[in-house]
């Protein structure tokens, strides 16, 4: 069971453990609005999930929301927050700045991921 983190600094903590995986494929599976992580730390959309096992996070994404779930060693238990679609591509954007931003292919696949969410 997944706990709900709700504490601004421990949700910068698990977005900035998510920061590493932030690269040319994550913004392509966000441009789809297709999950990205590894096996401790992911993103996922309303699609990713399973309707009868994650009933809950379903329920609480809606439309123009997200689920970064995390497991040990990402995060010192599992635990679970929600962000909206401004969130994050706000998140990705400082990401992207701080390791890509010189890379205009991934720059170009940041403002369509800005695009596809429609902010």
């Amino acid at each position: 069971m997944y706990n709900l983190v709700t504490d601004i600094k421990e949700r910068e903590i698990l977005l900035k453990t998510f920061s590493g995986l932030v690269n040319k494929t994550c913004l392509e599976h966000f441009i789809q609005k297709n999950g990205y992580g590894d096996d401790f730390i992911r993103i996922l959309f309303k699609d990713n999930l399973d309707e009868y096992e994650d009933q809950e996070e379903l329920n609480e994404i809606g439309t123009n929301r997200v689920v970064l779930f995390a497991e040990y060693p990402a995060a010192p238990k599992e635990e679970k927050m929600y962000l909206t679609f401004e969130e994050l591509y706000s998140y990705a954007s400082e990401a992207i700045q701080e390791n890509h931003e010189n890379d205009s292919e991934i720059q170009e696949l940041l403002l369509k991921l800005k695009e596809e969410l429609y902010i």
